[in-house]
């Protein structure tokens, strides 16, 4: 009996034999292209995992976290603030050195500090009243956040920030994440504030040639001069050139 759109000269099935010899070959293709594919990713890529995750870099025993002393002043649970420190540092790609010198320079580590110069900003970042409301948060809320609750949000906006203007490739590169993203990656030149703005009377701290203006280099030198050991720390293939 024929069917609709058979043929009669179509070739015969093959052998059950036959169709299982080849399945069986197919998958021992397929399990070397995985098996050669995974050794080829884990001796190219030494600090990730069996599943892709970042392995965790070993601390040498009794080493502390830069700046953590100071933390202390403020933080309660400081071994567990260290070590959520530490994995967000690891999301964002970033020395955990760095974070720690950008919220040590915005606060001190005071989450609940407010700004006294006018600006509304908060906590260990300093979150601005419109930062906050991007990420459906109030800056109240915030202040009332312990440090490992404000960590959270301290992750997800420089994870925004990266998203948009890239990686953060020094410490000074993250500290303007932090201050005006917009001047990531730009030359020293180029100007966050200048005189006469309130915007520039809230940071004149910065200026550090007392130029009435304040451009990335003085950002990077204010950097290097209070930090020096976080601020020589540089990212596997960076360059000390900006």
């Amino acid at each position: 009996m024929n069917y609709p759109g058979a043929s009669a000269s179509a070739p015969m099935a093959r052998p059950a034999t036959a169709r299982s010899g080849n399945q069986r070959s197919l998958l021992l293709i397929g399990g070397l292209i995985l098996v050669t594919n995974f050794l080829t990713h884990t001796f190219l890529n030494p600090n990730l995992s069996l599943f892709g995750s970042r392995k965790q870099k070993e601390i040498p025993a009794g080493e502390s976290l830069y700046l953590i002393e100071k933390a202390s002043m403020f933080v309660p649970d400081a071994t567990s603030f260290e070590k959520k420190v530490r994995d967000i540092a690891q999301m964002l790609d970033v020395p955990p050195e760095w974070l720690m010198s950008v919220m040590y320079s915005e606060s001190k580590f005071d989450a609940s500090v407010i700004n006294l110069k006018g600006s509304g900003a908060t906590g260990l970042i300093q979150f601005m009243p419109a930062t906050a409301s991007d990420m459906n948060v109030s800056l109240e809320r915030l202040r009332r956040m312990n440090h490992l609750q404000q960590l959270e949000y301290v992750y997800l906006y420089l994870q925004q920030v990266k998203d948009r203007y890239g990686n953060f490739s020094t410490l000074t590169d993250l500290y303007l994440g932090i201050l005006f993203p917009r001047a990531m990656n730009q030359d020293y030149c180029f100007t966050l504030y200048a005189k006469p703005s309130v915007a520039y009377e809230q940071n004149a701290g910065l200026d550090e040639n007392k130029d009435g203006r304040v451009t990335v280099s003085d950002v990077d030198k204010r950097m290097q001069r209070l930090y020096p050991d976080a601020y020589n720390i540089q990212l596997p293939g960076a360059t000390a050139a900006r």
